[in-house]
């Protein structure tokens, strides 16, 4: 019944997998638009456009199974925890230019944590619902 009631509410997938669609699409561009200073961002870049692609998968669809929508409160344990922390952990740095290593790193940070807060409101509206 809560699930049926919350897949059908379309504020969910409109505006909050809009918002986290679009986080995640900053994201990635944040990423490449500086990849070339860190030699591990084709993997982050690689697993937030699979995770995207599920994002837009949900938001063609406008609905979640019930199952996607019991698994995101453990998503929000694993994909957040595991992968949210080691994205806040990318870091660009250049020697030879440590005032763009200070700027670039400061944008990094503001699109993790823009991805972050809509992740965490997605997952708490769904254990708000499923209590």
């Amino acid at each position: 019944m809560i699930c049926e009631e919350l897949k059908s509410r379309k504020n969910f997938v409109e505006e909050d997998f809009i918002e986290l669609r679009d986080s995640v699409e900053g994201l990635i561009s944040v990423i490449e638009k500086y990849k070339d200073m860190e030699k591990d961002s084709d993997e982050y870049i690689t697993e937030l456009k699979e995770f995207l692609e599920e994002v837009n998968l949900t938001l063609e669809e406008k609905k979640i199974t019930d199952r996607e929508l019991k698994n995101l409160n453990s998503l929000r344990e694993s994909y957040f925890n595991s992968h949210i922390n080691s994205i806040s952990e990318y870091a660009v740095y250049d020697k030879n230019d440590l005032e763009k290593t200070h700027k670039v790193n400061k944008e990094i940070t503001v699109a993790v944590s823009r991805f972050g807060k809509i992740l965490y409101k997605i997952t708490e509206k769904v254990m708000y619902h499923m209590i």
